[in-house]
């Protein structure tokens, strides 16, 4: 399973990737997207891993 730190080490990579100056607004918006998914993903992970120590 990927771990949160994986999922923000993934969010920052592409939010680099995505803030690259010679690359096109498109790709950019694109890749800025995904770095929001592996942030919102992380997000999500933490969530369940709250979820099921309450629940233990």
């Amino acid at each position: 399973m990927t771990s949160i730190d994986e999922c923000r080490a993934r969010a920052a990579e592409f939010k680099i990737r995505g803030s690259e100056p010679h690359i096109s607004a498109r790709r950019s918006t694109v890749l800025l997207s995904i770095s929001r998914s592996w942030t919102a993903l992380a997000h999500q992970f933490e969530n369940l891993a709250v979820i099921v120590k309450d629940e233990q």
